[in-house]
């Protein structure tokens, strides 16, 4: 399958989103039955299967904060099955009729009471293997209607009590309709028509801004269609949640990075339509998307990181030749048996293999020192292995310290004074970081000239922050990662200052940045729509500002991988260099 975009030239630019979900929460006796447990009476309301914390919150009137504070368990899911409490003394001041109806007198309705039930109040000196035990339920049954107590039972807690023919049913098995946000199409050529503010467009006259170099230009000679090319985005935003996880707020950045790059580009010569659909995290919701009208001619998918969902949209692909973007699924191999699938994130054997490569060629006048802790991580063995068997193949000199606790200057004592030496530790965890810095710093510090030590790491190093970041520029160190983000950057730092205006908030704090990563995808991908190019043809080159994209077909696989990886310098005058590997 060919993937050109040399047929759709019309102005266009997507305007930006925003999703809002506002409830008005008050306090007010709850329309529900009641329990005493423990001579406290507490409202309650069991959950049926395919309900929603949304429409609880929306039924009973309260936030899900409000749920969650009464029923610690909720912040986990629903489950079908389970019962929700609420203390009666909270909810007395004022009364709403089923109807929302005020009663006379602001009386509360009448309720049934229940005697005891299938809850318990957690009182001190109780464990969880003694509840279990006096319920005649295992354990694991109370762990998992109580995901809470996992880190400790509390005095004062509910518990909530399972019984012997409860079936608990996730919040994934219940099926929500698809739900669509567009980015719709505005004509640059029909300016009445378009809004009187627009996104904001992100300047890329820097050197490597938004690189895509080295394009053939192919002239085609098929009969032109009009069509525009239609791009959509699956991913779990959980819009029926009042109040959306920290995962689905960055899927939710995601986006809103993707169409700063659309706005960014609105002056390119292509016609997109830009949607994206809420999976809510269901596969059956995502069958739902897959077979409504609207999404029907997807040229692109991006989709969300769960294997199952994924075959869900491969299957699509394979019947209409649509092309799935994965960005999210990084060890999802499904890309070495289906040819629609491009794996946005380099596998973990091609990245070690391109790493240790390239530090061939990077430090070919250093001599490779590997350090083994005797009793620390060894999560980076597969490189180190690797690293070491193409050294041998290559006839050239490595050596090895092996060291107990942290590495000390006596580690050192069998290494010759005018050998310029490159230092490769078995892991990349920060713990081992520590064990070996100081030692590593004091051996720099004895020799005559400072550029004859360097350290070589790994991805993980990019997410170091304060001492352990600015060792790294002491050591001169180089990592290998797929992504990074420079926020000194000015490309950087424009993009941020751009999303906190139009958006009203800076990005979250995650590595990567979720905002950049979409920015990065959609300049990508709709760059390549607009120079009318072929993207798994090897030639084509993206240099983001946090992501790169060269996609090529690996030996032996029938979908396409991106093999673009970055040497990361961290530079002792406090800079960082960012190269990519080629």
């Amino acid at each position: 399958m060919k993937l050109f975009f040399k047929y759709f030239l019309k102005a266009a630019k997507a305007s930006l989103f925003a999703i809002l979900i506002n409830l008005p929460f008050s306090t007010y006796a709850l329309d529900l039955p009641i329990k005493d447990i423990n001579g406290i009476k507490y409202y309650f309301r069991e959950i049926k299967p395919k309900e929603t914390i949304y429409g609880i919150c929306r039924e009973l009137g309260i936030s899900k904060d409000e749920i969650v504070r009464h029923n610690p368990a909720v912040a986990d899911g629903l489950k079908s099955g389970m019962t929700l409490y609420f203390p009666v003394s909270e909810y007395e001041s004022t009364s709403v009729s089923s109807s929302n109806t005020p009663l006379p007198n602001n009386q509360a309705p009448e309720k049934t009471i229940i005697e005891t039930a299938d809850v318990h109040l957690v009182e001190k000196g109780e464990t969880i293997y003694g509840i279990s035990r006096h319920y005649g339920i295992s354990i694991e049954e109370l762990i998992e209607a109580n995901p809470q107590i996992q880190s400790g039972l509390k005095t004062g807690v509910l518990l909530n009590i399972p019984s012997a023919n409860t079936t608990p049913t996730t919040t994934e098995d219940a099926v929500s309709e698809p739900v669509r946000i567009q980015a719709p199409i505005v004509r640059a050529d029909t300016t009445e028509n378009a809004p009187s503010e627009t996104a904001p467009e992100i300047e890329s006259d820097d050197e490597d801004a938004t690189d895509a170099t080295d394009i053939d230009q192919e002239e085609s000679t098929e009969e032109e269609d009009n069509s525009p090319v239609k791009i959509s985005v699956i991913l779990p935003f959980m819009l029926s949640e009042s109040q959306p996880d920290k995962q689905a707020q960055l899927y939710t950045e995601f986006f809103k990075g993707m169409l700063l790059a659309a706005d960014s580009l609105k002056h390119n010569e292509s016609e997109i339509i830009l949607n994206a659909y809420d999976s809510a995290n269901n596969p059956d919701t995502v069958k739902k998307i897959v077979a409504s009208p609207d999404f029907a001619g997807t040229d692109i998918i991006i989709g969300p990181d769960n294997d199952r969902q994924l075959a869900i949209l491969t299957e699509y692909a394979d019947t209409t030749g649509a092309t799935i973007l994965n960005i999210f699924a990084v060890k999802n191999t499904d890309y070495i048996t289906n040819p629609s699938i491009m794996q946005a994130n380099i596998p973990h054997s091609s990245m070690y293999q391109q790493a240790a490569k390239s530090f061939m060629e990077e430090f070919g006048d250093y001599t490779p020192v590997f350090l083994t802790s005797e009793e620390g991580k060894h999560d980076k063995d597969e490189f180190v292995n690797l690293l070491k068997y193409n050294l041998n193949s290559a006839g050239k000199a490595f050596e090895t310290i092996n060291y107990s606790g942290y590495l000390k200057s006596s580690d050192f004592s069998k290494l010759a004074n005018d050998v310029y030496y490159v230092f490769i530790p078995s892991s990349g965890s920060v713990s081992e970081f520590n064990h070996i810095i100081t030692g590593l710093k004091n051996y720099r510090e004895s020799r005559a000239d400072y550029s004859s030590v360097r350290l070589f790491g790994y991805p993980e190093w990019i997410t170091f922050r304060g001492d352990a970041l600015e060792n790294l520029h002491t050591m001169n160190a180089t990592a290998y990662s797929r992504f990074f983000n420079d926020a000194s950057d000015s490309r950087s730092k424009r993009i941020n200052d751009k999303y906190n205006y139009y958006y009203g908030a800076p990005m979250m704090a995650a590595v990567p940045v979720q905002g950049i990563l979409g920015f990065d995808t959609g300049f990508f991908l709709l760059s390549a729509i607009d120079k009318d190019v072929d993207i798994i043809d090897g030639n084509t080159f993206y240099n983001g500002i946090q992501s790169g994209f060269h996609f090529v077909k690996q030996d032996g696989a029938a979908g396409k991988i991106n093999n673009l990886l970055y040497f990361v310098n961290f530079r002792p005058s406090g800079l960082v260099d960012k190269r990519i590997l080629q």
